[in-house]
């Protein structure tokens, strides 16, 4: 989709993917700048493997601890990351979701969870952090404002107005296992996980009549927001989703 709007707008640019093996990520900065790249997406588990060798991180990126974009000016590499933002652009555009004082469950406190999670909070939601680890979510609610807790069908016992499942493969059966019957006829359950066929809960919440939202919507909010900042162009995701719909 970026490769698409290179061509529409004319632009001396490609995007391509680069397949690293994770042994060497201490040196993808470095390869950033020898290779004079205008810029990269980075996916796990880069996001946090890369912070050490950048020069700069965006508020965004510190609080969440990991990024997924970088921008190279002069060989200084600033570090961003889109995946808060481009979640609540997502879910405005779907749900018209007001984020202040809704009380929201964000599952999974990896860097999308953790992003996700401070933007949310940002904006006067009411996040409660639940993972695996608890230690982690702890650790991570000492520069975020949210409170902790286990990922359990126990933990999972409040009237969320949203949920953000931001974990990947591996955790179905958890997430799965969370009890749904509490969670008000207006919440929204959201799967940020773009490129699962069946994300679990999203079927069962769509039954009860809940609203749900799939992570393509992030996607494309992250996709214009990646764009804008390789390109100095602002886009609107309506054009990347045309854009990807033709590919």
């Amino acid at each position: 989709m970026h490769t698409a709007l290179f061509q529409k707008l004319g632009l001396d640019a490609v995007y391509v993917a680069f397949d690293v093996d994770p042994a060497r990520s201490g040196a993808v900065a470095d390869a950033i700048r020898t290779l004079d790249l205008v810029g990269v997406n980075l996916t796990v588990p880069f996001k946090e493997r890369v912070l050490p060798h950048l020069d700069h991180l965006t508020t965004a990126a510190r609080e969440a601890g990991a990024v997924n974009c970088v921008i190279n000016v002069d060989g200084h590499l600033t570090g961003y990351n889109t995946d808060g933002a481009g979640l609540l652009g997502a879910l405005d555009e779907e749900h018209g979701f007001d984020p202040r004082g809704a009380l929201v469950a964000v599952l999974g406190a990896g860097g999308a969870g953790r992003a996700v999670a401070s933007s949310l909070s940002a904006v006067g939601a009411k996040v409660h952090l639940l993972n695996r680890t608890v230690a982690r979510a702890q650790a991570a609610c000492k520069v975020i404002a949210a409170t902790a807790g286990p990922l359990t069908p126990a933990g999972f016992d409040r009237p969320f107005d949203l949920v953000v499942n931001c974990l990947g493969g591996g955790a179905e059966a958890l997430v799965s296992a969370l009890p749904l019957e509490h969670l008000p006829s207006t919440s929204i359950w959201c799967d940020i996980n773009y490129w699962m066929k069946a994300p679990p809960q999203v079927a069962e919440a769509a039954a009860r009549g809940l609203r749900t939202s799939t992570g393509l919507g992030m996607l494309l909010h992250q996709g214009a927001l990646s764009f804008e900042l390789f390109t100095g162009h602002p886009v609107e995701p309506s054009e990347l989703r045309a854009a990807l719909s033709s590919a």
